[in-house]
């Protein structure tokens, strides 16, 4: 078993231990007082249920719910109410609880790992895997959901599941943001969008599909070389352009009298992609 499994394993026997000992501790003063009202009695511990009752008729007890103190008389055998403090104690209330996607691939091999783990350590930390489904890139995903553990222990597997996709991600927004200032920059400083027959080499930025009384045209933002940006209909020798796609084509602009970098294209002809997007 790796490093991390052994950890694992430990660490949630730790929260188990130490979340026994507060019940215990908690239990214990609640006993006391208890005793003090009914003649040094004190409430009866029943192990399976892991709840208290009372030891004969008549006994008194005293809970408390939200800011208010209640009390009332039990049979013997009868199950105590406990305060929500008791109760948070009891299910582990300094846990924590997540859900994250991940590939379903990658939380199959999770989960087969995880039943390695002994019954007892799994019966204290719960994880439930989701049905799978298809993300936006089409990939088989799932949801993973962990409760009733701290929330290191959350976070230790998040990070051993999608730790490595969540830094590409990250990584890959950071690129792609500094990819759109650099071109955000380069317009600023590009020459104005030219008027007339010209060739049109630069980046796709973005589409969009607009409706008419004629149908819907599928239109795009293009970013030529020389910092200017043109807006017009995709042609179909384009259609398998997507954003971040480098292509080129001659079309006819008519420069925009709103913004001089800024220009309308239209009759696109001997379109190409030069570079897919990454």
């Amino acid at each position: 078993m790796s490093n991390f499994w052994n950890w694992l394993e430990n660490r949630i026997d730790e929260y188990e231990a130490a979340r026994l000992r507060g019940v215990k501790a908690y239990d214990t003063r609640i006993k006391r007082v208890a005793a003090e009202y009914n003649d040094d009695l004190e409430p009866v511990y029943s192990e399976k249920s892991g709840r208290l009752h009372a030891p004969c008729d008549g006994y008194l007890w005293t809970w408390w719910e939200g800011n208010h103190e209640l009390e009332g008389r039990y049979l013997a055998g009868q199950y105590l109410p406990f305060s929500k403090e008791r109760e948070s104690i009891l299910i582990g209330g300094f846990t924590g609880e997540t859900e994250f996607v991940a590939p379903a691939e990658r939380a199959d091999k999770f989960m087969s790992q995880w039943k390695n783990l002994p019954a007892s350590t799994r019966e204290i930390v719960h994880i439930y895997q989701s049905r799978v489904f298809h993300d936006k890139k089409g990939i088989p995903s799932c949801f993973l959901n962990i409760s009733k553990c701290p929330e290191d222990i959350c976070e230790a597997i998040r990070e051993k599941v999608i730790g490595d996709l969540v830094r590409l991600q990250k990584y890959a927004q950071e690129q792609q943001q500094s990819e759109r200032e650099k071109r955000d920059a380069a317009h600023e400083a590009g020459e104005d969008a030219p008027e007339g027959r010209i060739v049109i080499t630069g980046i796709v930025l973005a589409f969009k599909l607009q409706s008419s009384q004629f149908g819907d045209t599928l239109k795009m933002l293009v970013q030529d070389d020389r910092g200017f940006r043109v807006w017009g209909s995709v042609p179909k020798s384009l259609d398998d352009a997507e954003r971040e796609s480098r292509i080129t084509f001659t079309a006819t602009v008519t420069a925009s009298d709103r913004d001089t970098k800024f220009g309308f294209f239209k009759r696109p002809t001997k379109a190409a992609i030069l570079e897919e997007a990454a």
